[in-house]
């Protein structure tokens, strides 16, 4: 017995009597991968389903692109350890591959791929009041946005956030960009007012003739507002429509509290900060389902081609680029490279400015901007009319 017990292993046997025990994270990383999946399943009804009946699907889109990096990282992990459970995350990226180019891209054209009749540059920028309350540096910061309009020297301006008055205290916005630009007509609409003729709100201003003007109202959320301007092109006439839809009105105590997350918050703190800010997100998605729906429905009686600028709030993943989607085409995902960051905020840099076109159009040459002069960057595409829709 004893030398039994002292006899040496035979030869081919140590891997069977010692497995290599397996690494201790590859159990609750198993379960990570599950929740992520979850999640991602759960985003994935984001635009099928109203944030008027659920919001969860509304919140989790706003995450899209740090899921869709997390899931790569699980089959780079996987890869290395356990090849068979990168089916899991294979299988949902794969379900919504159609969702990743609404969010990157990699080969913009610069030229259309059809005739076209006749072609405009357009921009599309929330300018923050041309920086009214010095966030930044008020006149030097109006001026650079004022620089920046001469460089790119749109046909089509879409501006949200819009301020104006005639007090001589006030820089006259509306007679600058008309008198020192191409510009040649402009459409207003105001949905705040102050002391000293102050008005703020949207406009498009444009290098052709306006020859109909008209609005959207929203009657739940009447401090945001959607235009209308039928433009006159060589041969037919494009609807315009700008729109800044439902922000969700975050305070500067809501913007304390989400910098003050990764320091040591107390709980009760943490508790009633996510509360309010979680039922703000919620009514801003609650708002813009119902405000894109009106557009819609505005569009669809549209005798002209149609294009889209504007503020929408709202990222790719959403219930209400979805829809505006299921009429137009994007700008950004037919000729848009890279990521498409508008939002320059206190928030992760999101996509949430937008030029959509419909039939007729042709658009190509989509540029995000760098400039950082408002907490969004200004966008432009060239767009153009199709040569024989003119019926």
């Amino acid at each position: 017995m004893n030398k039994a017990r002292n006899m040496p292993p035979v030869a081919g046997t140590e891997h069977a009597t010692s497995p290599k025990r397996p690494s201790k994270w590859l159990v609750p990383l198993w379960w990570l991968n599950i929740g992520a999946a979850l999640a991602l399943a759960v985003t994935y009804l984001a635009p099928h389903v109203s944030p008027v009946y659920t919001w969860v699907p509304a919140l989790l889109a706003m995450t899209y692109p740090y899921q869709l990096l997390m899931h790569v990282g699980f089959l780079g992990w996987w890869f290395l350890t356990r090849r068979k459970r990168m089916l899991l995350s294979g299988t949902l990226l794969a379900l919504g591959f159609a969702h990743i180019g609404d969010h990157v891209q990699v080969f913009g054209r610069q030229e259309p791929t059809v005739a076209v009749s006749d072609r405009a540059k357009v921009m599309s920028y929330n300018v923050r009041l041309f920086d009214l309350y010095a966030w930044s540096r008020n006149k030097e910061t109006r001026e650079a946005i004022f620089d920046l309009l001469h460089r790119e020297d749109p046909d089509i301006l879409c501006v949200q956030e819009y301020f104006q008055s005639t007090h001589k205290r006030f820089f006259r916005t509306k007679e600058s960009l008309l008198s020192d630009f191409r510009f040649v007509a402009s459409h207003e609409r105001f949905t705040n007012k102050a002391k000293y003729d102050q008005h703020f709100g949207i406009a498009t201003f444009s290098t052709r003739p306006i020859v109909r003007k008209g609005h959207i109202d929203f009657p739940e959320n009447p401090e945001n507002a959607c235009i209308w301007s039928d433009i006159a092109f060589t041969g037919d006439t494009i609807r315009v429509y700008n729109a800044h839809l439902a922000s969700y009105h975050f305070g500067d105590e809501d913007y304390r509290f989400i910098k003050a997350l990764d320091t040591d918050t107390h709980t009760d703190s943490i508790r009633q900060g996510s509360g309010r800010i979680l039922r703000l997100l919620r009514r801003g998605f609650r708002l813009r389902a119902q405000e894109v729906r009106l557009i819609a429905e505005h569009m669809r009686t549209s005798p002209h081609p149609v294009l889209y600028c504007g503020d929408m709030n709202d990222v790719p993943m959403s219930y209400g680029y979805a829809r505006l989607r299921d009429l137009l085409d994007d700008a950004f995902v037919e000729s848009g490279r890279g990521l498409g960051g508008t939002y320059l905020g206190d928030l992760p840099s999101l996509r949430i400015d937008h030029i959509l076109y419909g039939e007729g159009l042709e658009a190509w040459d989509f540029r995000t901007l760098l400039e950082e002069l408002s907490d969004h960057r200004a966008i432009t595409t060239w767009i153009g009319l199709v040569s024989g829709t003119k019926e």
